[in-house]
């Protein structure tokens, strides 16, 4: 009965998110044929409102609301995301194209930020009360307090423009041709440090702080007391004890920022038009693009699902307590 009933729960968690997903972009204000019909300055095409009654009833707009609800879910049913009016392509196929390009980012981002501010954060609430723990508390929040719009802007002016050492925008040099895939890599990895450097820094504050509290509560737990009586160095008793114990806010946290993370980079890649789901989400809101947002939207909700139950799976193998259960 316990499994029906968290089978029940799920489902109505799913529908609730299709159900945001589908009314949420609905309300947006103004008219999602605006791009099309010529009210857009930068688009100067002009339809008839004959043409414009085709258009609504190809991407099915001229429907009742409740019969576009019917026609979504049926649509999710078979896989189908839709056709984007903007982009005048499916909407799963948009995506894809832009998705590798956020993965490659807010992956590589989350992997150095979270390793940093881990190894920060215990370091510092090892040395607590001392001048490294002071600057370090000092120095990391106040780079992370920096809106991450402007701390891109600034990276941007003086790494690329300035020391003209990193490209100033996109994914790769356009129309390069490598001599061998060695060099497209390094050059994909040459545009990936400013952006990944930007998200890295606007992050690290929040998980050094969790990882400092964290492990100055576990300083003074008993095991910790028992090991040092036992005898065994300050290194190994932080290495094997202090920071394995103090991990599981940090795994709850990354979770947590996985939505936000991939949400997160439309700042950033605005600033640097980079290619990804950022940049993609941003154009859609102007463009008012409906099943491109749906299909984003929903893109983005089976992240955080999927970084919530690798934490769940993370939880298992640092706390024994939870296998046990």
């Amino acid at each position: 009965m316990n499994l029906i009933n968290k089978l029940a729960y799920y489902l109505v968690i799913i529908l609730i998110i299709l159900s945001i997903n589908f009314f949420l972009p609905r309300a947006m204000p103004g008219d999602q044929l605006a791009y099309l019909i010529g009210e857009n300055p930068d688009m100067p095409t002009r339809m008839t409102d004959e043409e414009r009654e085709v258009l609504l009833a190809h991407y099915g707009l001229d429907k009742p609301l409740s019969e576009q609800y019917l026609d979504y879910l049926v649509g999710i049913s078979r896989g189908d995301l839709g056709w984007s009016i903007y982009r005048s392509a499916p909407v799963l196929e948009v995506i894809l194209v832009r998705l590798k390009w956020t993965m490659l980012l807010t992956g590589t981002s989350t992997v150095i930020y979270l390793l940093l501010g881990i190894f920060l954060g215990a370091e510092s609430a090892w040395a607590r009360g001392n001048k490294k723990d002071t600057w370090s508390l000092i120095s990391i929040l106040t780079v992370s307090s920096l809106p991450v719009f402007f701390l891109g802007i600034l990276l941007k002016i003086f790494f690329g423009a300035e020391l003209d050492i990193f490209p100033l925008d996109g994914a790769k040099t356009t129309c390069a041709s490598y001599a061998n895939p060695l060099e497209g890599v390094l050059d994909i990895l040459h545009h990936l440090v400013l952006p990944a450097a930007t998200l890295v820094i606007a992050h690290i504050g929040g998980t050094y702080l969790l990882m400092r509290n964290s492990m100055l509560s576990v300083l003074g737990a008993d095991y910790i007391l028992s090991a040092r009586a036992k005898g065994l160095s300050e290194r190994y008793i932080l290495n094997r004890h202090a920071i394995k114990n103090a991990l599981l806010p940090i795994v709850t946290m990354a979770a947590l920022m996985v939505g936000f993370m991939i949400t997160g980079t439309i700042f950033v890649e605005k600033v640097f038009t980079y290619p990804g789901i950022g940049l993609l989400l941003y154009d859609s809101v102007m463009c008012r693009d409906y099943p491109l947002l749906q299909g984003l939207f929903l893109i983005i909700a089976i992240s955080v699902v999927i970084a919530n139950f690798i934490a769940d799976m993370t939880y298992i193998w640092l706390d024994p307590r939870v296998r046990e259960e």
